[in-house]
């Protein structure tokens, strides 16, 4: 990911973005009989958008996967501070009750 600049991961997202939107509104089907002139441009936007967006494909994987790590990273730092203020909050007497409570409900 070294090699794309901030600006073709901009127009990289804003196109596929676009793409998504453009698909999303031909796929429902409805926008010929609404406004025949919204249906072509989204048909138009549609190729624009993936023509960009095909040949840059390359920087959306990186930029994919470097969301998803980050998305991992921070889940494994909120699983890690909820497990130690699990282990603060619980004191061992607590902990020796709460066994002994369910070792007598057997």
């Amino acid at each position: 990911m070294r090699n794309h600049t901030r600006a073709r991961q901009a127009l990289t997202i804003i196109s596929t973005l676009t793409a998504l939107a453009a698909g999303t509104y031909i796929a429902t089907g409805v926008g010929f009989m609404w406004a025949p002139w919204s249906y072509s441009l989204a048909w138009l936007l549609l190729i624009s958008s993936l023509a960009y967006t095909i040949p840059q494909i390359d920087t959306l994987l990186a930029l994919a996967t470097a969301i998803a790590r980050h998305i991992i990273h921070a889940a494994h730092r909120a699983h890690d501070w909820l497990a130690a203020l699990a282990d603060r909050h619980q004191s061992p007497a607590r902990v020796a009750r709460s066994t002994t409570h369910m070792e007598a409900g057997r």
